[in-house]
């Protein structure tokens, strides 16, 4: 080779290690192993000190690509049954399992380090839910800041508050104890399938924010939206998914939920609101004069949107206080 072709050949050696670390953590893992693994030593180095990797894990094929780069994933999506083997993510900030067994919640274990924290609802889920109750009643994931998990049961009596936590998308029956356990709350959406029967002896909660309202039973009434909303007084955003088929009368209508936010969220700045209508609301031509009187009904309800009946769900109401038909229509 000529002294010319030495100086102008161009060579992955020429650039130096600072900008692989940066590059390769915008790569796919299956395309560092199948395009740069085992190119070279100094490769193979940099790629096995990596620490900031995304993966989602899909099938039995990709394990033995997920075994090369288990110590440099922090972020990891998981499809696939079976056996995971977590304890060798020794970086692991951020999981989700979307199809989880009781074997895989079982590897969720103390000894991970983790912030982010999304179990999908599973077939086993009571098995399930008591396993990720217990784990986070008793704080076993003290930087644990984002959580999804189907429900909370409070169980234990001695529970330990997760400090951290500032984003939480579950059901409980005790919301005036989740409240208690996670002080830092923010952001919080509660599904609900039942009505909250007990009696609640609790200060309002001032910490949270943000609050999205997810009714899955048609038998929610409004006193158990009125007892949850008389716990949190400084609300500034509210969303409200209804259920998908109109529920029987004096359960949750939008006549009967305008004035608790009036009463209770006075510092409410944005609203969200999808609730199903009966068949006696399916006129488009009706519901144009319902319009105004509907907007009096609370100084935030700015548009409000007829979506017609389809074969698969019955027609629905759509408010929100943001005036922009993309935005609302998303809900």
């Amino acid at each position: 080779m000529s002294d010319y072709d030495i100086q102008h050949r161009s060579s992955l050696e020429i650039f130096p290690d600072e900008l692989f670390f940066e590059l390769f953590e915008y790569i796919p893992i299956y395309d560092l192993y199948r395009t740069f693994f085992g190119l070279n030593q100094r490769i193979n180095c940099i790629l096995e000190n990596l620490s900031n990797l995304f993966a989602e894990w899909t099938t039995n094929s990709d394990d033995e690509i997920i075994d090369k780069f288990s110590s440099c994933i922090s972020r990891l999506i998981i499809w696939r049954g079976g056996y995971l083997n977590l304890n060798r993510f020794h970086k692991l900030r951020s999981l989700k399992l979307c199809l989880p067994t009781i074997e895989q919640c079982n590897e969720i274990q103390p000894s991970l380090t983790l912030e982010h924290l999304h179990i999908e609802s599973s077939g086993n889920k009571n098995t399930i839910t008591d396993q990720l109750s217990l784990l986070l009643l008793t704080n076993a994931f003290p930087r644990l800041r984002i959580c999804r998990i189907d429900e909370i049961k409070f169980d234990k009596e001695n529970c330990q508050q997760i400090p951290t936590l500032h984003t939480l998308i579950t059901r409980t029956q005790s919301p005036e104890k989740l409240f208690s356990l996670c002080p830092m709350l923010t952001y919080l959406r509660l599904n609900l399938k039942e009505n909250i029967t007990e009696s609640l002896e609790f200060e309002s909660y001032l910490n949270l924010r943000h609050l999205e309202l997810g009714i899955y039973s048609t038998e929610i009434t409004i006193s158990t939206i009125e007892t949850i909303l008389s716990l949190i007084p400084n609300i500034t955003r509210f969303t409200l998914d209804g259920p998908c088929n109109p529920p029987p009368q004096n359960k949750i209508d939008i006549c009967s939920l305008a004035p608790l936010l009036t009463r209770y969220l006075t510092n409410l700045r944005i609203i969200h609101i999808s609730l199903p209508l009966n068949d006696n609301h399916l006129d488009p031509k009706e519901f144009e004069n319902e319009k105004e009187l509907l907007k009096k009904l609370h100084p935030l309800f700015n548009q409000i949107i007829f979506r017609s009946r389809s074969y698969y769900a019955p027609g629905r109401l759509l408010i929100s206080s943001i005036t922009d038909n993309h935005k609302s229509t998303r809900m």
